[in-house]
């Protein structure tokens, strides 16, 4: 069992969060669950929650039970073990993207290297032949934001953890940087380890 779950999950006072029956991806398949909306300064955040999780909301805190083995068929008692305490940090995760909000930022490094804004697309210029353009898919842009600061700093924020670290990446894979000279698009704390070119016989 996750020790995570021993404790109760608390909701703060500026946050506000509706139960309802709802669909969901589980173990390769859609089916019924319930649905935890969170809404608070930094905006919304949704959490599914499946059949198998059994999850209390009680004065402001949220309890998630453990799972009997016994009581679902083998081949998902290792799900079963494991589930509570993922569905924990899904909806902990939430309250903290509603409330303190997740945020990413990065570096445009490289000699005539840039970016701008365009409308919806973001344009990048490093290295290539042509600009290369980004938009942030549209089933993203309700937990999502990204921005421009500069030429050089692109700035990835939202209330979901798991849609910023992936738009974030998507982001960097456009031009990843070089391990020789370090150009490309990097996360603002992230050191690069350059490799030392091969030297030439004089």
């Amino acid at each position: 069992m996750s020790r995570l779950i021993k404790k109760p999950l608390k909701i703060p006072q500026n946050v506000k969060v509706e139960v309802s029956e709802g669909e969901g991806k589980f173990n390769g398949r859609t089916v019924i669950g319930r649905v935890f909306r969170f809404k608070g300064p930094k905006g919304e955040m949704e959490v599914f929650v499946p059949p198998m999780v059994e999850v209390e909301l009680k004065d402001s805190e949220i309890w998630v039970k453990p799972i009997d083995p016994k009581s679902v068929s083998k081949p998902l008692r290792k799900t079963a073990k494991a589930l509570p305490g993922t569905v924990y940090r899904l909806l902990s995760n939430a309250v903290k993207g509603v409330v303190e909000g997740y945020k990413k930022e990065l570096k445009v490094v490289g000699q005539g290297y840039r970016v701008r804004k365009e409308g919806e697309k973001f344009v990048f210029t490093v290295g290539y032949s042509h600009p290369v353009y980004y938009t942030l898919p549209e089933e993203y842009k309700k937990y999502v934001k990204v921005d421009v600061q500069g030429v050089d700093t692109v700035v990835v924020s939202g209330t979901s953890k798991e849609l910023v670290g992936l738009v974030a990446a998507q982001i960097r894979s456009i031009k990843e940087p070089n391990v020789y000279t370090g150009k490309g698009i990097r996360y603002a704390d992230e050191v690069i380890v350059l490799k030392p070119t091969k030297k030439t016989k004089v």
